[in-house]
């Protein structure tokens, strides 16, 4: 039986919304976390899945998205941070997996593991690539104009490949240019990397083979079914 709960963590001086959901006999922690202009509901038939392998899972809300009062600024990294820092002293090991902008979080997150689903690596994007993200998904977001999407993608750290055996990238197929070409080139330097054919940027965390992927890779991480 799967037991789901909302529960608020205090992490980095805030309240950070969550839900979480914990299966009988756990056997880890996902701390789940969405793209820009989302929120943890979205994300909660992905976490359904990961639970069902029998990991924990808690899907949050970044500062500035859904019930998270705070103003989105360049302390969602800590945010992040301290939310696996608060799982992992209950004796278990962290996947940190995510959406979009949650997907770079993730990546370069303290996590025993980590997963990024289509993850905005870049720290330069067109003008294409920023029109749609401010008309599409910046309304969503209790922001200022003094920390906004793309100057605080300028404060958080790049990707390195640093323990990258413990690290894999999900993208789509249609998925945003700058993100199919990061993703390619990380490949090329051995990093764990899947294509979804045909995923777009935005359903791409509701697709069976996005899923398939990260069981495949759970299997591993976590001696499933050993």
């Amino acid at each position: 039986m799967m037991k789901i709960k909302r529960e608020t963590i205090y992490a980095n001086g805030i309240n950070i919304p969550s839900i979480i959901l914990i299966p009988s006999n756990s056997i880890g922690v996902a701390v789940i976390t969405h793209g820009y202009g989302g929120c943890k509901e979205e994300q909660l038939g992905l976490a359904y899945r990961v639970a069902e392998l029998g990991i924990t899972t808690c899907v949050i809300d970044l500062r500035g998205h859904g019930e998270n009062t705070n103003l989105f600024d360049g302390n969602i990294l800590l945010d992040i941070e301290e939310v696996i820092k608060y799982w992992r002293n209950c004796g278990q090991k962290v996947v940190a997996i995510g959406h979009s902008l949650g997907g770079r979080l993730s990546l370069i997150s303290n996590a025993d593991y980590a997963v990024g689903i289509s993850p905005a690596l870049d720290r330069n994007f067109s003008e294409k690539t920023q029109e749609i993200l401010n008309n599409m998904r910046g309304y969503r977001v209790k922001e200022s104009a003094d920390e906004n999407l793309f100057k605080v993608i300028e404060m958080i750290p790049i990707l390195d490949n640093d323990n990258s055996k413990n690290k894999m990238i999900i993208y789509g197929s249609r998925d945003v240019p700058e993100i199919i070409n990061s993703s390619f080139n990380l490949k090329e330097t051995g990093l764990l990397v899947k294509e979804v054919k045909n995923a777009l940027h935005n359903d791409i965390f509701t697709l069976e083979d996005t899923i398939q992927y990260l069981i495949g890779q759970f299997n591993i991480w976590f001696d499933i079914n050993k």
